[in-house]
């Protein structure tokens, strides 16, 4: 798995705890099969986030440091969505709750470190 780039070690704390709890929500949901493709999405986002501003129109430190909350939040909102059946679905409404709340909890800290940093 690739390593993120991260500003600061705070940066890389406020990350590495939403992305940790993401993947421990999925592993426990998906199949070995599934949770690998999880993961070849997240090596896309995390490509896209260690890549960004080589291109000419990519140069915002904000849209960068909010790649991975936003790209990993979506891509896992929709991942749950394909995994929903009868049987799993409290679960995976539960996972979608408390992801929710800790990915505006990073968001907000990624906005004070900005400040900070200014």
């Amino acid at each position: 798995m690739i390593e993120p780039i991260y500003a600061s070690t705070e940066h890389k704390f406020i990350i590495q705890s939403y992305i940790n709890m993401t993947l421990e929500f999925v592993k426990d949901i998906a199949t070995p099969t599934k949770y690998k493709n999880y993961l070849e999405v997240f090596e896309i986002i995390t490509e896209y986030h260690n890549g960004y501003g080589k291109g000419v129109r990519e140069n915002n430190f904000y849209d960068w440091i909010m790649i991975i909350p936003i790209n990993l939040s979506v891509a896992t909102n929709g991942f749950f969505a394909g995994l929903e059946t009868k049987s799993n679905s409290a679960t995976l409404r539960a996972y979608k709750t408390v992801l929710d709340e800790m990915v505006h909890d990073v968001t907000d800290k990624i906005d004070a470190l900005e400040q900070i940093n200014d």
